[in-house]
């Protein structure tokens, strides 16, 4: 279990308070509690009640949306340094994603009180908290251009190096290339049959580049993966 001042680290130098400016990464951390949630446990659901903002320090988060007539299920994994709940922070609306810890976890809490507080002593520090936002709305982006992508290895391989967080490039937190994602909810994201999303996987097993264990997957070479999307 992380320490407070090791989780306050890994929320300073990943993810969108990496992105802000000291003094305010300050105010924020100063505010967040450090709360533990067990594999399987619900942070929140999509249609809760507008609450405070939750950002990622150990472990892994699936998200679950339900925007048509399907859902909710998995449609992507947060890796620590990830940020959420500003929306309804900023707008007051009922949450619109859910949040399910996909191993033991560890996040920062933000309370919507605290964030009320910091933004009525500096109103542009909404500014920073939209930052977040700016974030979900560039990987969402780029999954749908992913998902665009006509062969059904590279599609699979795009959306692997999604989910492990390190789609463009490595990220420094150490959990980054574990998919805590079974071989079934692989295919249901790349929108492939479950069969052919197995044979892409020992494929990519086969030369060594994941390593498949028990609804978990592992990447082993996220360099050689993105190396596919460009050939």
């Amino acid at each position: 279990m992380l320490s407070l001042e090791a989780a306050r680290k890994i929320a300073a130098e990943n993810g969108w308070l990496s992105l802000t400016p000291p003094s305010f990464r300050i105010l924020v951390l100063d505010r967040c509690r450090l709360e533990g949630f067990k594999a399987g446990q619900c942070i929140f659901m999509a249609g809760d009640p507008p609450g405070g903002m939750f950002g990622l320090v150990a472990g892994g988060l699936g998200i679950a949306i339900a925007p048509g007539e399907r859902g909710p299920y998995f449609a992507h994994l947060a890796t620590p340094g990830t940020w959420f709940g500003e929306n309804a922070a900023i707008t007051g609306q009922p949450r619109r994603i859910g949040l399910t810890a996909t191993r033991d976890a560890q996040l920062m809490h933000l309370p919507l009180a605290k964030i009320n507080e910091i933004v009525s002593k500096d109103p542009e520090a909404w500014r920073l908290i939209a930052l977040v936002t700016s974030g979900h709305i560039d990987m969402a982006i780029g999954a749908c251009d992913d998902l665009m992508i006509r062969d059904h290895v590279k599609r699979c391989v795009a959306v692997l190096l999604r989910l492990g967080g390190c789609r463009y490039r490595s990220s420094t937190a150490s959990s980054c290339a574990e998919i805590d994602f079974s071989q079934d909810e692989i295919a249901v994201l790349a929108n492939v049959a479950r069969t052919t999303a197995g044979s892409v996987l020992r494929k990519l097993e086969d030369s060594g580049q994941i390593e498949q264990l028990y609804r978990r997957i592992r990447i082993l070479d996220a360099e050689a993966l993105r190396a596919r999307l460009r050939d």
